[in-house]
């Protein structure tokens, strides 16, 4: 241990490897170095004489902080080796390239995750329009007392049902078309609507407002005269009023980890840096992408004109009574549109039998 220590000393102290090491083995340590002059080192330990003058002028100067530095940065970090200038210029060549890549593969994802956002955002909205549109036919039927207007409302319930159906599966949500129609028709008025705490009654908030209470939101009951607030605004003011309301804290850390910077940033670790990110990029886009196209929200529908050349060909005609299942689950077209694309194909329609047929094969 005491070779291993004087090597160590002499080397935080800024002498050379060789040197410290030729010391070392001879047994002499740092006091004793401190007692020794330039001539002993030179005749009894055969170094020559600036190197011998070097290590009596760092001895008499003791430790110092460049010396630990000097040693730091020569025994602990790995030598670097030294790139020529070619290889400098062409690492940056690839390395633009790399970029550039990675530019467009990022590109890509975003443009894939857009088309799979637009696809699905479209038949959402779609599905909307055709639950708000049962809910007005359900509560028509639920209105209406002649039998034969209930029969025409049902017809029309069964083809906006086969639409809210086929949109339901493509989005992938949980229940069934009718749960999302019946919380639209039943649950949420109820929700909106405020009783009375005295007699009951129900009342619409947007016709029983209290206009004499200028001060607060509140409500009042035109059968008994009851003026009351909603319990939901009670617990508002209730924590205005405590003072329990959220408070941001700006100097909080972040909730999730914060990824720390590369220790060292020289060309082998910016390169695999750069590779790794456009590879993880790549496999995303790619997958992001053929995900779109093989999704049943962009890809997995006819076009009009398709469904109409192979129902043609397969049957000769078309009829509503057969065919607007059909029609509605393979194209993504509305129901009340069926005679319309019919007509837009030039196709005629035979009133006797019901069928449309093109023109030459009437």
């Amino acid at each position: 241990m005491a070779k291993k220590d004087t090597y160590l000393a002499l080397l935080r102290r800024g002498i050379d490897e060789t040197t410290a090491m030729h010391l070392a083995d001879a047994g002499l340590k740092i006091g004793d170095l401190k007692k020794i002059d330039k001539q002993k080192l030179i005749d009894n330990y055969a170094l020559k004489g600036d190197i011998a003058e070097g290590v009596i002028s760092i001895i008499k100067a003791g430790p110092q902080t460049h010396g630990k530095e000097r040693y730091l940065s020569k025994v602990l970090a790995p030598e670097r080796k030294k790139k020529s200038k070619i290889e400098e210029q062409k690492f940056r060549r690839e390395q633009k390239d790399i970029l550039a890549e990675l530019a467009e593969q990022k590109d890509r994802l975003k443009m894939a995750k857009v088309d799979a956002f637009r696809a699905q955002k479209l038949v959402m909205n779609r599905l909307g329009k055709t639950v708000e549109l049962i809910v007005k036919l359900e509560n028509n039927m639920h209105d209406e007392s002649k039998d034969d207007q209930k029969v025409k409302i049902r017809d029309q319930l069964e083809t906006r049902g086969l639409e809210a159906a086929r949109d339901h599966e493509m989005l992938e949500l949980e229940g069934t078309p009718q749960d999302i129609v019946d919380f639209r028709r039943v649950v949420v008025p109820a929700l909106v609507l405020h009783s009375c705490n005295e007699c009951g009654e129900e009342m619409d908030p947007r016709s029983s407002r209290n206009v004499e209470d200028t001060e607060s939101w509140s409500f009042i009951c035109w059968e008994c005269d009851t003026a009351f607030t909603s319990p939901l605004c009670d617990v508002v003011d209730a924590r205005l009023e405590n003072g329990s309301t959220i408070v941001i804290d700006e100097e909080k850390a972040p909730r999730e980890a914060v990824p720390a910077k590369p220790a060292s940033k020289d060309f082998t670790t910016v390169s695999e840096l750069i590779i790794k990110d456009m590879e993880k990029t790549g496999a995303t886009a790619d997958q992001m992408a053929a995900a779109t196209e093989a999704s049943s929200l962009s890809g997995g529908l006819m076009s009009i004109n398709d469904w109409i050349d192979q129902t043609l060909a397969a049957k000769g005609y078309i009829q509503a009574q057969e065919d607007r299942e059909d029609f509605i689950l393979r194209t993504g077209a509305g129901a009340t549109k069926f005679n319309k694309w019919m007509k837009k194909a030039g196709l005629y329609f035979n009133k006797q039998t019901g069928r449309w047929t093109r023109y030459e094969d009437r």
